[in-house]
């Protein structure tokens, strides 16, 4: 008699707890201007992939849309009401940070102040600098190789 009434009552919760919860059936593009760019019915988009700088998107059909990344500011997921249930901001990270190198030193372009770490390819902290003030970071001492720079949490590879 326990086992039947733990049973119904683990039903019960798992009722009340989907219950309330709805199934988005759209997928919007939004510019960022804020206007819509492209909508779907998500029974209609049997996947979404990024392909260099764009996002294509693929129907039941076959069919592809291509969407240029730099002119999707956020996707929201809507249900049949366009209310949004969630949003994503895409960020094109690499063409707001940058960094031009030298023999001697680093350039961070798109930064001018924060945390900056350079790490080896085994993962050895070689220059950490929590109070950078966007001056050229001296490499000088570093062999040639491939390195890792963070700066304020965006890691970018690079060679000297």
């Amino acid at each position: 008699m326990i086992k039947i009434y733990k049973t119904f009552l683990a039903l019960v919760l798992a009722m009340l707890c989907c219950g309330g919860a709805q199934a988005q059936s759209n997928m919007t593009f939004f510019e960022p201007s804020g206007g819509a760019l492209a909508s779907w019915s998500l029974l209609d988009v049997t996947k979404v992939t990024f392909n260099g700088g764009d996002i294509v998107v693929t129907g039941k059909t076959g069919v592809e849309q291509y969407f240029d990344l730099s002119n999707v500011m956020s996707i929201k997921f809507t249900d049949s009401d366009d209310t949004p249930s969630s949003v994503t901001t895409i960020r094109d990270i690499t063409s707001q940070l940058r960094i031009a190198t030298s023999e001697s030193s680093i350039r961070v372009i798109g930064a001018t102040s924060g945390t900056v770490t350079i790490w080896n390819p085994s993962g050895q902290q070689l220059y950490s600098n929590r109070n950078w003030n966007g001056e050229d970071i001296n490499i000088a001492h570093l062999e040639r190789g491939i390195y890792i720079i963070t700066i304020n949490n965006t890691s970018i590879k690079f060679k000297k």
